[in-house]
Order: structure tokens, then sequence, then C-alpha cells
């Protein structure tokens, strides 16, 4: 009789001290931020209660790092805003941009109330949709009041101004927006787990791109006829009525932030004053100097190239076709370019995770002797400063902390989970630290299969490297999985891969026992009453219970060891029957042997899948078509029957590929439709998509000079919104064209010149705000606002995840749209010219009586119109 304590079963401790785990996972659907709140509340609660030397730590909270990712997006669309405002002031005015930046917050504000109605709540994907809209919200708005001052300038008044300029580019802006709603909308069926994390995105954006459209149509024009003026001139005194008005709107508004925190109203203040100084004595004078002087030379110097292009098509068309196909080889034929990638795969990670799996049928208490062994090689490594924690789980139990799951599922597993401080607060890369884990952990370690690697971030997603064998013959099958494994271990690019291991469990050794039923039917007995019999001599049967005071244990009857342990222990017990003990010699006989392990099908075939990560440093793609080229031999040699594919990862990322192929063509054709129902005709379509599809050489180009490889997600995504944010300028300018030819009488030439001149400073400016608002993300920039105004203690930081993760479609978008500029102001007024001469050479040529005779002469000469009109909008006085 022996009172101790029950066999362990598994392991866990935190920094070499013993600890119970415990692992909580919120319900599909809860709010995870919410969760760990009432989660913290009820540990606070608890905690008095505990023993005095009791600890309690949270190793692991993923709420932590949402929190994080939403205040850096948030703080990212502060940055943006103040980049947005600050180019618009140049290029309009105090006055005239205060009307577009009205549009910002007008739209967020419709947006949010709509999506809030949805029942979408704030996340990353909605964040950086925001920062992606934010500086497409002021397109429109940029294109009306532009217009409107145009108007005002020509000596309309305001009111009148409002409503004949917001009409002449009504239609245009709203064809423009349709068609980049058209970009996004085949991303609404993008199936599977990606599709619903990415599924936010066009969602967010579509409403938002709306909301901005009624604000360009309907707030702003009502806004511009009521307080517009040029800028210049004398600004009428307020009346004492709105003086106090506007000196009590700001008191309450101060007096609000400072019932909160007087610090806030404090900044707040602080930054109103730094602001209209600024504004008094350096912005205005820097911003009429611009606006006189800079800009009118920028201007004429872009009306001179554009005159040149105009002189030379065929050498300007010809260098642009050559910039195209250059690109695309240089990208995919030399090292400038960076390869491709299915998600970003240099995320900092939170967590490094060390798994151990040991021979099936080790105790836990033996592969927690290896785990401890690991424990000790990770306190000599280096970058410890940077680990939050440390816990070590053997045989079962939870998953170490690790916020994704997962963990030791029997005795012959176990875990060690580094949790890391904060990206901001680390004084090493943590992809370093993984390397030198990689490289050195485990090494000495004899008897167990180690895999070193971080936490993935991001939808699920399988492993880089993942190969199915489908069969049916299970042995068949084990030693094709070993001949692979084989293949891949003697290979080089063995030592670039970490975790190779194989589905097919390793057979479980099983004590089987044979009842011969004829003895056993002579002593009454059956094969229940046998195996309950063993089962209890082994395991152990709970014969009753002990109490003393409030404890109560279990009473377990068993063998001893020296007779549990061995088989020969076996052949000195007896079993009861109708009194008598009989000896289980006598009835049965036993051996031990391997049991299958799991069965797995694939379209009732049986499989096997050997999959492996990548080792840190490597690209995913590039190691997996190393692993291609090692098995093309084995592939072709396959026995009849037996197939083999590569799934994982790489079947996703083909997946996805399929589905942004599709969608980006569905984006262009509808794209299409909206284009020839806005001009009636097919030619004008063709020009815009044709600089479209040329834009994506400049996504190439940005990241090449960033060195960033093409990301089948995000980049995919960046072009298939650049779609829908380019056609918007073209459109804008080749409507205005048209408006010069057919309705002031201008010819083609001066139309094209006089029409790029003029929409140039929307052009540019519609392209900066949209590349600024995502400028932050594409250079890693964080500052932390909230901080700054909460409680003076900023922080400034470059790169983290959200850089990682969206900093390649911002890049994607911000070099798209930039090389998109330059097609739109100088390729698209020649490809226009080029194309209208080949209709009037098929027109003269191929149609009766000479019908384009006339037509011909529109080059030299201006039409009749033009003694009207003299290229130019009506005076008032002819209104």
């Amino acid at each position: 009789v022996d009172f101790g304590f029950a066999e362990r079963e598994s392991f866990a401790r935190m920094d070499d001290r013993s600890v119970v785990t415990l692992d909580v996972i919120k319900r599909s659907g809860e709010n995870i931020i919410e969760t760990a709140q009432a989660i913290r509340a009820e540990v606070e609660m608890v905690f008095p209660s505990l023993p005095p030397t009791t600890d309690i730590r949270i190793t692991s909270d993923q709420s932590e790092e949402i929190e994080a990712m939403v205040s850096s997006l948030e703080n990212n669309i502060i940055s943006g805003l103040i980049l947005i405002v600050g180019v618009l002031f140049f290029f309009l005015g105090a006055g005239t941009s205060a009307f577009v930046a009205i549009s910002i917050p007008a739209s967020m504000f419709l947006s949010f109330m709509v999506l809030k109605a949805m029942g979408v709540s704030m996340n990353m994907i909605v964040l950086f949709s925001l920062i992606l809209a934010l500086g497409m919200l002021v397109d429109n708005a940029i294109v009306v009041v532009e217009n409107i001052y145009r108007y005002v300038e020509e000596g309309w008044d305001r009111l009148t101004a409002a409503k004949k300029a917001t009409g002449e580019v009504a239609l245009p802006i709203i064809a423009a927006t349709a068609t980049t709603l058209a970009a996004f909308a085949p991303l609404l069926f993008w199936p599977g787990e990606v599709g619903e994390f990415m599924g936010y995105l066009p969602r967010t954006l579509i409403i938002t791109l709306t909301s901005s459209l009624f604000v360009a149509l309907v707030i702003i024009p009502t806004l511009c006829g009521m307080f517009m003026r040029l800028d210049g001139r004398p600004r009428s005194p307020l009346t004492p009525a709105a003086r106090r008005t506007f000196l009590g709107g700001f008191a309450l508004i101060l007096l609000g932030t400072a019932s909160t925190n007087p610090l806030t109203a404090v900044m707040f203040t602080a930054t109103v004053f730094a602001i209209w100084f600024l504004h008094r004595f350096v912005l205005r004078a820097a911003g009429r100097s611009f606006q006189e002087s800079l800009l009118p030379r920028t201007m004429d110097r872009y009306e001179r190239g554009l005159r040149w292009s105009l002189n030379n098509r065929a050498r300007l068309i010809g260098s642009t076709v050559a910039l195209f196909v250059a690109t695309f080889v240089t990208y995919l034929a030399t090292p400038l370019g960076s390869g491709l990638e299915y998600f970003p795969e240099d995320m900092p990670p939170p967590m490094l995770l060390i798994d151990v799996e040991t021979p099936v049928g080790t105790r836990a208490s033996v592969t927690d002797g290896i785990v401890q062994r690991l424990e000790s090689q990770l306190k000599a490594m280096s970058g410890r400063t940077d680990w939050e924690s440390v816990v070590a789980v053997s045989g079962g139990g939870g998953g170490g902390g690790n916020p994704m799951g997962g963990g030791p599922s029997g005795p012959e597993g176990g875990r060690v989970s580094i949790s890391l401080v904060d990206f901001q607060d680390r004084e090493s890369d943590a992809f370093v630290t993984l390397a030198e884990m990689q490289a050195t952990i485990g090494m000495e370690i004899a008897g167990a299969t180690i895999t070193v690697d971080k936490v993935s971030e991001g939808p699920p997603q399988g492993a880089p490297v993942s190969i199915e064998i489908v069969g049916e013959d299970p042995e068949e099958l084990k030693r094709l999985s070993d001949e692979i494994m084989d293949i891949i271990q003697d290979s080089p690019v063995f030592p670039k891969l970490t975790g190779l291991d194989s589905d097919l469990d390793a057979a479980r050794p099983e004590l089987l026992i044979s009842v011969n039923r004829e003895k056993a039917a002579l002593y009454d007995l059956n094969t229940q009453k046998i195996g309950m019999a063993v089962r209890g001599a082994i395991n152990g049967i709970e014969a009753a219970k002990y109490r003393t005071g409030n404890d109560e244990y279990d009473i377990v009857v068993r063998l001893a060891p020296e007779y549990r342990d061995e088989l020969e222990g076996l052949r000195e017990l007896t079993v009861m029957a109708e009194g008598v003990q009989v000896p289980l010699l006598e009835v049965a006989t036993w051996g031990v042997e391997d049991g299958a392990g799991a069965i797995r099908r694939k379209d009732r075939m049986r499989m096997a899948t050997i999959t492996s990560n990548v080792a840190s440093g490597y690209s995913n793609n590039a190691i997996l078509t190393e692993v291609q080229s090692e098995l093309t031999e084995f592939d072709q040699t396959l026995p009849p029957g037996y197939t083999m594919q590569y799934s994982g990862q790489s079947q996703e990322q083909d997946e996805a590929t399929e589905f942004l192929s599709g969608a980006f063509l569905t984006a262009l054709m509808l794209i299409g439709f909206i284009l020839v129902s806005q001009f009636n005709s097919v030619i004008k379509p063709v020009i815009i998509l044709t600089s479209v599809i040329m834009s994506t050489a400049g996504v190439l180009i940005g990241l090449m000079i960033f060195q960033m490889p093409f990301g089948i997600i995000n980049t995919g995504v960046g072009i298939i919104s650049l779609a829908g944010i380019v056609v918007n300028n073209a459109i804008i300018l080749i409507d205005y064209i048209d408006i010069l030819r057919n309705r002031d009488g201008m010819n083609r030439r001066e139309a094209l010149v006089q029409g790029g001149k003029t929409r140039l400073r929307p052009v540019v400016l519609t392209a900066l705000t949209t590349a600024l608002g995502m400028v932050p993300l594409a250079i890693g920039l964080n500052f932390d606002f909230f901080g700054l105004y909460g409680s003076l203690a900023p922080e400034l930081y470059w790169g983290g995840m959200q850089a990682a993760w969206w900093g390649p479609m911002a890049v994607a978008i911000i070099a798209g749209i930039l090389f998109a500029t330059f097609l739109t102001l100088v390729l698209v007024p020649v490809l226009y010219s080029l194309v209208d001469d080949a209709t009037e050479f098929f027109r003269r040529h191929y149609t009766s009586s000479g019908a384009g005779a006339v037509a011909s002469q529109a080059e030299s000469q201006p039409s009749q119109l033009e003694v009207v009109g003299s290229g130019s909008h009506p005076s008032p006085e002819l209104g």
C-alpha cells in the first residue's frame, strides 16, 4: 500500500518554475478584445483569494496583438491624412483645400454608419481598406472643387459656379467611381478561408467610395456655393454672432476634452495654435509661391513635353512598350526580381516554437527530460532580452501559450514556446534568433525529432512543402513516403528545410491477448472478463474512496511495478471465475505487436502526406521549386495506381492565383462595359484599358527598387485595386478633351494640349493623395499620435507587422499610380491622337463619298465654332 501522487501524464514549466497552464479560446463570432478584457477582470477578481506564494502571468494575449495592429493602422491613417491635407494645401490653397479635406471625415462618418449597420467591426483588413481609400476619398472632391474654383475664377458667382461645374463633371466622376467599384466587385466572390479573411477589403472600399461620391456631388458643392472665395482676395470679417459661435464651439470642445484628459486639451490647443502660426508665417507664403510660380512653370514644361510627344508619337509609344516588356523580363529573369510569395514571409513573429516528437510509446517523463535539455540550451542563446517568457509543456495539456493552439497531444510530444516582447521594444531581429535556433537547438539530442519554427500570422495556411501520395496499399504508401524522405534528406535542399515529417503514424506497440474461448468457457469466462482483469492489473481499478477531513483520495488497485512493467509478470496474473482464481496462462496467450496508426483517405483512396517547413532566410516558393526538381524522376517512376501531387501552401497559392487572375480579367471587362456606355465608343475604352494594363510595369519597378517579392495575395490585390484607381484620371482627361472638341470647337491637337494642361492639377493631385495616404505603410513609419496627445509619450519606430504585411501592397499601388500618372498625362493623349488618325484613315478610305475629307483637316484648322467660344467657357454676360 502506497500513499502518494498519481503518475504524471504531463509537465509544464515557465522560466524554470513548475506551472499549470490554461489556454482559453473564444467562441466563433465573439469579440476577442472584449473576451480578453473579461478574462483579465476575472483573473484580477480571483487572484486575492489564492495563496500568497501563487503567481499568475498571462504569457500570450492575442487581443494585445490585435489592439497594437489596430492602433498602428489608426496612426497610419492620421499620418496619411496629414500628408494628404498638406499636398492639397500647396496645390489648391488653404481655402480650397479645406473644402476637399472636409470630404475625408464626411465620407468616413457615412462609411462607419453603414459598416456599423452591416455588423462589420473594426479589424486590420477594414482599417487597411480605409487607408487605401483615404487618398481616393478626395479624388472626386478634388475634381469638383477644382472645377468650381475655375468657374469662380472666370467670374461666375459661387452658386452658379457650383451648379454648372458640378454638372459638368458629374457623369465622368460617377463613371470613374463605378469603374473603381467594378475593380473591387469580383473580390467579393473570393472563396475559402483566404476569401473570408480578405473579403472585408472590397466591402469596405465599395461602401467608402460610394459615400465619397455622395459627399462630392451633394455636400461639397453646397459648401462651395455658400463659402468659396478666391485666394488672395480680402477676407470678409466675421460678424459678432459668427465669432461667438466659433469661439463657443471651440470652448466646448476644449471643455469636453479636458474633462477626460486635461493634457489632451492642452495639446489640442497647442496644435491649433501651431497650425495657425505655421499657416500665417510659413505655409501661406510657401503655398502661394508654389501656386503662382512653381506650378505654372511645371504646367508650361508639361505643355512643351506633351507637344514634343505628339510630334514623336512612334518614338514615345515604342519606348513605352519597350520599357513595359523590359520590366517584366528583368523581374522574371534577373536577380533584380525577388521572386514570388504566397503571403508575406518576413512578418516579425510574436512567438517562437520548439516542438519535440519522441518515438511512439515514450513516457511523458522521458519526453520531459528532452524538453529540459532544450531549456538548458536556450539559456546560452543570444537575444534573450527580447524574450518575455519561456513556457515548456510535455506530454500534452495545452498549446504552451501558442495563440494558434496546437501543442503536444500525447506522452511522446513536447513544446517550448518563447513569447517575444513587442516589436518596437526588441533589441535584435527575431529572424536572426530563429535562424540561430534552427542551426543549433537539439543538434546533440538523439532519439527525438526537434522542429524550430515561428507562429504564422494571417489566415490558416498549409505547410510550405506538402506532398501527397495516393494509392491503395498502405505498405506501398509507407515505402513510397520513406523513399521521398530519403531523396529529400540526401539532396542539397535538405539543410534549407526544417521539420520534415510524414503523417503516416509510426506503428504503436500494442499488447495483444488471444483468448482460447473453449478453455475460457470451461471456467465460465469470456473476453470481456479477461480484458477487464488485464486492464485493471496494468492500469489499475478505482476500488474505493479514502476521505480525511475535506479531502478525498482515490484508492487504486493494480499490480506492483515489477509485475506490470514486464510481460513475464502476466504469467502470475489470475482471473476470478465463480470464486476460483484461474491463471491467465490457462485461458490466453499474449504478445506485443505493432498496431495500425491513423488511416487517412482522399477520394476513398489511402493517402500519405510528407510536409516540411522552410528554414529562416529562404523563400518558400524557391525551396518548393528545388524540392520539385529533386522529385521529378521519382514522380515519373511511380507504380501504376499511385499518384503524387503538391498540396498545402502550393495548392492554396495556385488557387489564389487562378482566382485573382480571373478577378483581374473580370474587373477589366466590367470597367470596359462602363467606359463603353460612358463614351459611346469602343476605341476610347481600349485606350484607357491599355494604360491600366501597362501600369502593372510600374508595380514591378517599385518591387525591384525596394527588393520586395511579388506577393500572390497582397500584390495581386494591389494590382486589381490599381486597375480601378488608374482608370479614373484617364476618364476625366478624355472626357474633358471631348468637351473641348465638341462643345468649344477646339481642334484636336489644341484640345489634347489644353485638356492635359487643364487636367494636370487634378490628375497629379488625385495620384499624389492616393499615394501619400499609403506612404507611412510603404516605408514602415509608425508614430503614436494617441501616446503624444494622451500622455506625452509617443513611440516612433520603423517596420513592424503592419509594414511587413501591407508594405508590399502599398509599394505596388504607389509605384503603379506614379507610373500610371505618366501614362495618363502623356501616353493617353498620344494614343488618342494616333487612334483618331487611324479612325479618320479608315473612314476616308473605306466609307462612301469621302465623308472624312473635311474631318481630315481638323489637325491644322480650328472648327468654325471656335469663333463663338475662343476655346474657353462663355463669359458670365453671355450665360
